[in-house]
């Protein structure tokens, strides 16, 4: 990992370069394959800056930190950075961790089609839970024409059974409702 330790409007100083170096080569254990990292440390009237780029795989992270010592700006901007890049972390386990996504769907349904005959009943069905109001089917009607769904799901006040109210393809209404044999 390459380090570039820039000074502005100060003087060079070798024991505050090799104490940026030690800081940022603890940053190196949470980040992929860095390729290079730039730190800016600078000096506005009474204040420290320190400024850090990481430029690397998984993105380029930036982070500053401001202080009236130099080295508890630069303790803040290593705090900010390695946060920053923790939470990235997260981020990316979280997405991985969650199989829900659509391509993962996709090529789930598609093994499970290729692998099963025409008979078996597919092993990944997605659940969706709704609340069922208690309407007339003149209300879930109006309901369903008001509302962007292709179905609603209703207990009938009149029957006190679960029923369902959907769009057909002629652009008309079905109703399906269950009745004993």
């Amino acid at each position: 990992m390459q380090v570039a330790v820039t000074f502005r409007h100060m003087e060079t100083d070798g024991g505050v370069k090799s104490y940026v170096k030690e800081k940022v080569e603890k940053l190196q254990k949470y980040i992929e394959n860095p390729r290079e990292v730039h730190v800016v440390l600078a000096v506005e009237k009474f204040r420290h800056i320190a400024e850090i780029t990481i430029v690397g795989d998984g993105g380029t992270f930036n982070s500053q930190g401001r202080d009236n010592d130099l080295y508890a700006a630069i303790d803040q901007m290593v705090d900010k950075m390695e946060r920053q890049i923790r939470e990235r972390r997260e981020k990316v386990r979280r997405k991985r961790a969650n199989p829900s996504s659509s391509k993962a769907l996709l090529q789930l349904s598609e093994k499970d089609r290729e692998g099963k005959e025409e008979g078996d009943i597919p092993s990944l069905i997605k659940k969706r839970r709704t609340i069922a109001k208690p309407m007339s089917l003149e209300e879930a009607l109006s309901q369903l024409s008001l509302s962007k769904k292709d179905f609603l799901v209703f207990i009938n006040s009149d029957s006190e059974q679960m029923n369902v109210v959907y769009r057909s393809k002629d652009g008309g209404y079905e109703w399906v409702e269950p009745y004993p044999k």
